[in-house]
C-alpha cells in the first residue's frame, strides 16, 4: 500500500491525526489559542527583557540582592508583557494590512511619468488608503483574527485527510478544508459578535425609570 512519500503507516497516520485536530483546533478555536500563545510569548519576552536586561546590569548599590532584584523585575516584566503584548500584535497585523493596502494602492497608479501631479497623487493616495485600512483592520480585528485562523485551521485539516488518503482523496480532502474553514469562520465571528453585544450592553448605562406617582387619597 503506498503511503505519503513512502514514510511508514504508523508515521503517516499520526502525523495526518495531527494535522487534522489541530487545523478543527485552529478553525473554532483560533482566536482563543492565538491569544494565550501572544500572551505566553509576552510573558517569556517580558521576564527576560526585565528580569536579565535590566536586572542584570543593576548590580552593586543596592540593600537588596541582584538575584533577588532580577526576580522581582522578571515577574513584573512577566506580566506586563502578558498584557501589552497581545495588543501590540494586533496592532503590528492591522498595521501590516494597511501598510499592504497602501502599497496596493501606490503601485495600482501607474508607474511614475517624473511628474508631480502622479507622484503625489499616488503617495496620497496610498496614505488614505492606510488610513482608512488600518484603522478598520484595527476595528474588525477580532473578526479579522476568525477569519485567518479560521482559514489556516481548514487548510491544515484539508492537508491532513489528503495525507491519510494518499495517493487519492484530493477532492475529498479539499471538500473537507473548505468545509471546515467556512463552519470555523462562521462559528468564530458569530462568538466576536455576541460577545461585543454583551461588552456593549455592560458599557451602556443603566436605563433610569421613573418614580410612580404616589397613590390617590
Amino acid at each position: 500500500m503506498a503511503t505519503f512519500f513512502n514514510l511508514d503507516p504508523r508515521v503517516v497516520l499520526a502525523i495526518g491525526a495531527a494535522l487534522v485536530l489541530l487545523g478543527l483546533a485552529l478553525a473554532f478555536w483560533g482566536r482563543g489559542i492565538w491569544r494565550r500563545i501572544m500572551a505566553l510569548i509576552g510573558m517569556v519576552l517580558g521576564g527576560i527583557i526585565a528580569g536579565y536586561a535590566i536586572g542584570g546590569f543593576t548590580v552593586g548599590g543596592y540593600t537588596i540582592s541582584p538575584y533577588v532584584l532580577g526576580l522581582i523585575l522578571s515577574l513584573i516584566g512577566a506580566l506586563i508583557g502578558t498584557l501589552l503584548f497581545a495588543k501590540l500584535v494586533n496592532i503590528a497585523l492591522a498595521l501590516v494590512i494597511g501598510l499592504a493596502a497602501a502599497a496596493l494602492v501606490f503601485f495600482s497608479l501607474g508607474a511614475s511619468t517624473g511628474t508631480a501631479t502622479l507622484a503625489d497623487a499616488r503617495v496620497i493616495g496610498a496614505i488614505i488608503a492606510f488610513v482608512v485600512v488600518f484603522a478598520l483592520s484595527y476595528y474588525f480585528i477580532e473578526e479579522l483574527l476568525a477569519i485567518l485562523t479560521a482559514a489556516i485551521g481548514g487548510a491544515l485539516l484539508g492537508f491532513g485527510v489528503y495525507i491519510l488518503l494518499w495517493p487519492g482523496g484530493i477532492i475529498a480532502a479539499a471538500a473537507a478544508g473548505i468545509g471546515v474553514f467556512a463552519l470555523g469562520m462562521v462559528y468564530q465571528t458569530m462568538k466576536v459578535r455576541r460577545q461585543k453585544r454583551v461588552a456593549a450592553s455592560m458599557a451602556a448605562p443603566p436605563t433610569a425609570w421613573a418614580n410612580p406617582p404616589p397613590p390617590q387619597q
